[in-house]
């Protein structure tokens, strides 16, 4: 099993995450504790009421990420999720592959399609266009990341004949995962992706998100199947696709012991989870760290 955790700063708070400093040292502890990645998410222009209703602050995860790269050397860099339909998609493939090259190669990146109707509208993007947008952004994402030259025409883009350089450290580019648990997401991730990012949570989290309902390991591992089934009838091999969900059960807090979360993480890897996000909380930065430490010692340790 491996593990990472988002970074979420808190505008005018004392929670770690909300200075550079804070963000350096918490990246810096999760790598010596055994993490295998940081995370990001991607939220450029939240509406205040979203916010007030429980969203979350967010920095641009090209520019977080670059710079835990700087202050770590092993930990994995995550979006967690990188928004396709946002950018355009060249100039989304020279973000992707300037973290990977700065990072000598140790960025993944969970895609998305997105769900916030007004920051679509605040970014002058076609809500309802979003899945086509994101199939389209995609597929030119992974031409560019060739380093070939490109002649393509299509949504708010014309290439004539652009080319990619420097490239990815990673070929053909990063690893691709898709957040979501809808079955066009299923089948996207059983089709071409490299990993399937659950969202896990209530129903009324899933509905906010425009998502299916994943909020039990029962329907995780049915979820599971069903992606298997799916990449066996595209020919692929399932075994290759890395499995990420989380669990409030593994979040930093006190509520259950570590032989607790150790339980939980076998139940987990045994209905095909590889990756587990662990919920970071707000605490303040010397708390945090200290929470890091033990978690590692403690759970991420034994789970070896």
């Amino acid at each position: 099993m491996r593990f990472f955790m988002d970074v979420n700063p808190v505008a005018d708070s004392e929670d770690a995450g909300s200075s550079a400093d804070s963000i350096a040292r918490v990246a810096a502890a999760l790598e010596a504790a055994g993490f295998d990645g940081i995370g990001f998410t991607d939220h450029p222009a939240p509406s205040a009421k979203w916010l007030a209703g429980g969203g979350h602050a967010t920095l641009d995860p090209f520019a977080a990420l670059a710079f835990c790269a700087a202050a770590t050397s092993t930990i994995s860099l995550l979006s967690h999720l990188l928004v396709v339909p946002y950018r355009n998609p060249l100039l989304q493939t020279t973000s992707i592959a300037s973290v990977d090259f700065l990072s000598k190669g140790r960025s993944i990146f969970v895609l998305g399609a997105g769900y916030l109707r007004s920051e679509f509208a605040a970014l002058g993007v076609d809500f309802e266009r979003r899945n086509e947008l994101f199939d389209e952004y995609v597929d030119v994402i992974q031409a560019y990341s060739t380093g070939k030259e490109m002649a393509r025409e299509g949504t708010g883009y014309r290439a004539i004949g652009q080319r990619r350089t420097p490239v990815a450290v990673q070929r053909p580019h990063p690893p691709f995962w898709l957040g979501g648990n809808s079955s066009r997401t299923r089948d996207r991730v059983a089709k071409w992706a490299d990993g399937w990012s659950v969202l896990m949570g209530s129903p009324t989290l899933a509905a906010t998100s425009r998502t299916a309902s994943i909020s039990t390991l029962d329907e995780l591992r049915i979820g599971i199947e069903d992606v298997w089934r799916r990449a066996d009838s595209y020919g692929r091999d399932a075994s290759l696709i890395t499995i990420q969900a989380s669990s409030e059960v593994l979040a930093l807090n006190d509520a259950v012991s570590p032989g607790q979360q150790l339980e939980e993480i076998s139940r987990l890897a045994e209905i095909g989870v590889t990756w587990v996000h662990v919920p970071m909380g707000h605490w303040g930065t010397e708390e945090t760290l200290d929470r890091i430490a033990s978690f590692g010692a403690d759970v991420i340790a034994p789970s070896r």
